[in-house]
């Protein structure tokens, strides 16, 4: 994620992190939302973490589904109560996965509820100054209410997509770095070839499955084959 990773430093970490003279002459504003979409598993908590990590922010995750109930004004209560508990920190990051589960579109065939949820969330993120950053994460976007991508709140919206061949090679790499292998070049090169479509996470369970099927025969290390079948395995 190169690409994705420059630009999040570009628009969203030099300007919050204040230490830049060109953005404070020219008073650029820090985002206060920033939207990450793409499938599931190509990850996009993991990049909201590391965003928190290269603040030095505390963290708050969570998903929709921790802030609507069913009980009647019981979500725009804890809706309040969110930004109420972010406030006791001096900077944080809020991440909320599902976005699109608590912040659809508003139309007539919605429960008046749910407008009143969504119009509480936008007041909160059209704070000045705010204390917090809010990355939100949906697979998807188009579900969105047309407010919610509105320019200052999430208008910075950055897709977060399945990873190329580089990609994968380099995910092997990382996710194989600490365990004994038979691998070389090439058969990196091979697997990078064989899971084109496959997700992050994909990878990532590819691997815990070669690791156990090495595991069960106690062998002394992860071979190309275990790779091949877990593979196989996981496009059935």
């Amino acid at each position: 994620m190169d690409d994705r990773k420059n630009d999040l430093r570009r628009s969203v970490l030099r300007p919050l992190i204040g230490a830049d003279a060109a953005y404070e002459r020219f008073n650029v504003s820090p985002p206060n939302g920033i939207l990450l979409h793409g499938p599931p598993g190509t990850g996009k908590t993991l990049l909201a973490h590391a965003i928190a990590g290269e603040l030095g922010h505390p963290y708050l995750e969570l998903s929709a589904g921790d802030i609507k109930s069913r009980w009647i004004n019981e979500s725009t209560e804890q809706v309040n109560r969110l930004f109420i508990e972010a406030q006791q920190f001096e900077r944080c990051v809020i991440f909320i996965d599902e976005i699109d589960a608590l912040l659809a579109g508003r139309d007539d065939d919605l429960h008046r509820e749910h407008a009143q949820v969504v119009n509480e969330f936008l007041a909160h993120l059209d704070a000045e100054d705010p204390n917090f950053l809010v990355i939100a994460a949906t697979n998807r976007a188009d579900l969105l209410d047309d407010a919610v991508t509105r320019r200052g709140r999430f208008d910075q919206q950055y897709e977060i997509g399945l990873p190329d061949h580089e990609a994968r090679e380099a995910i092997f790499r990382v996710c194989l770095r600490d365990r004994p292998t038979t691998l070389d070049e090439e058969a990196y090169q091979e697997l990078a070839d064989r899971t084109k479509g496959c997700s992050s996470a994909d990878i990532v369970g590819i691997v815990d499955d070669a690791a156990m099927s090495a595991a069960e025969r106690d062998a002394e290390a992860i071979t190309q084959e275990d790779l091949t079948a877990a593979v196989s395995d996981s496009n059935r």
